[in-house]
């Protein structure tokens, strides 16, 4: 069982995303998701904190997440590396809470899921940008 087959109820997420190369950088997703459908969920996002890295990304590489849960609430931990329209990477790390308001964990993998995902380069066309993605979710051994 996966985060995206959580789709019958409400949750509250919280995020923190920070970049070890710039630590006065911090910044914090306050989200609350209603899922309308199996396919579709409405979202509403507070953000806050400080950012005073680079704002030239142009593409996403080493993208990866673990998701493992206490019976309550869904945990992740996950990090990518930012490529720069200068050649230069910078890490991003985050770490997240997912706390529905019906939890149903009983499926989800004793050791919890690794997530591993490529994106495509950013297509970047004024104020619209677009790309590709794809992604593998496999269970992890048990701790």
């Amino acid at each position: 069982m996966s985060l995206y087959e959580l789709t019958d109820g409400n949750y509250r997420v919280h995020r923190t995303l920070s970049y070890p190369e710039f630590p006065k950088s911090q910044i914090v997703f306050d989200t609350e998701v209603r899922a309308v459908s199996n396919t579709e969920w409405s979202t509403n996002i507070a953000i806050s904190g400080t950012y005073d890295g680079p704002t030239d990304v142009i593409s996403v590489k080493d993208y990866q997440l673990e998701w493992t849960t206490d019976g309550k609430t869904l945990s992740e931990k996950g990090s990518a590396t930012l490529v720069l329209s200068s050649g230069r990477s910078i890490r991003s790390v985050w770490s997240s809470s997912f706390v529905p308001d019906k939890p149903n964990f009983e499926r989800f993998p004793k050791g919890g899921e690794i997530v591993n995902v490529t994106f495509s380069p950013f297509k970047i066309d004024r104020n619209n940008m677009s790309y590709e993605w794809q992604g593998e979710v496999r269970a992890m051994a048990s701790r």
